[in-house]
């Protein structure tokens, strides 16, 4: 029995290993649930030209936004589990997937992470037209007024609910005003429609460029270095906004192993290249890379995180 079983596992390993020496042999999907343009829709077509150099095939960047990120997360749970169909996507299917009952994937049931891509830290900005100083004292002078309100990226994003946690621990009343972006919401600041507004990366430092806006904290264990003088929350007394927003690259589940671990290294390699990093910088992204097993370790941690949150504040999007 000992030799058969011996003569089975060396036969597997073998199998496994020619899947991954195998692929791929035709183009490779890797869909992105938002609208073309953007800094991820960006970063991700450098990883896919530089992974098509790198096995010789065409690796296809699939827009495939609508239904907060759901119609595209779908197809790809729907895909055969041999890697030709990727998924790049970011925390929020997770808050999708709890806040609405009608989606049709689970996301530690249905996908095996490969690589976390890039990471990236979210930035509350305020006015200068409004009360200055630091966090603490615009809530305090504006939140006294009754008048203190902040835009996100929406109902049930990631500032919203940061948004709803602050009302909480600083117990100022603030009002809501949810947009399709950072776009929108640097005009809404600029016009002083709003007071404050939780922006990416990319936005929070565009913003500074108008002079007109200052940031008051960044939603992260440690001061980010792409404006390092930023507080973050922590500094400033505030617990629990010290979750980074991410990318994540991940393959249906059932897709083999080795084919994961192949993709997993040259991703890892593709993103710590200097001028890769150096670009996902410029759009306000860490470069990360790693292994699935690590990739796996933070989409449960997130995943128990959002857990709480909904629980805390239930579901926030409409």
């Amino acid at each position: 029995m000992n030799r058969i079983a011996k003569a089975c596992a060396a036969l597997w390993l073998g199998v496994a290993a020619g899947l991954a020496s195998a692929f791929p042999d035709k183009p490779v999907h890797l869909v992105l649930p938002y609208p073309a343009g953007g800094p991820t829709d960006a970063v991700a077509r450098t990883v896919a030209e530089r992974l098509s150099a790198t096995w010789g095939q065409p690796v296809i960047v699939d827009n495939r936004p609508g239904a907060n990120g759901a119609i595209g997360t779908e197809l790809v749970a729907k895909s055969p589990a041999d890697g030709y169909t990727l998924l790049v996507h970011s925390p929020i299917m997770l808050a999708t997937e709890m806040t609405r009952p009608t989606v049709r994937y689970r996301t530690l049931k249905d996908f095996k992470p490969v690589s976390l891509v890039f990471s990236s830290a979210v930035f509350l900005m305020a006015s200068n037209q409004g009360s200055q100083g630091d966090l603490k004292q615009v809530l305090a002078t504006t939140g006294r007024a009754g008048d203190l309100s902040y835009g996100t990226h929406g109902a049930g994003t990631t500032g919203h609910y940061m948004g709803r946690r602050l009302e909480r621990v600083s117990g100022v009343e603030m009002t809501h005003v949810p947009f399709t972006g950072d776009a929108t919401i640097l005009t809404a600041l600029l016009g002083g429609h709003i007071k404050m507004g939780f922006l990416s990366g990319t936005g929070a430092r565009k913003s500074l460029d108008s002079g007109r806006v200052r940031g008051l904290a960044v939603a992260s264990a440690e001061r980010s270095p792409l404006m390092p003088d930023v507080p973050t929350f922590k500094e400033q007394g505030f617990v629990g906004f010290d979750r980074e927003s991410w990318g994540m690259l991940f393959a249906p589940a059932g897709t083999p192993d080795a084919v994961v671990n192949q993709i997993a290294r040259d991703v890892d390699r593709i993103v710590k290249q200097n001028d890769v990093a150096q670009q996902f910088l410029g759009f306000g992204l860490g470069a990360k890379g790693g292994t699935p097993a690590e990739a796996r370790r933070i989409v449960q941690d997130d995943f128990s995180y959002w857990s709480r949150l909904i629980e805390e504040f239930g579901a926030l999007a409409q």
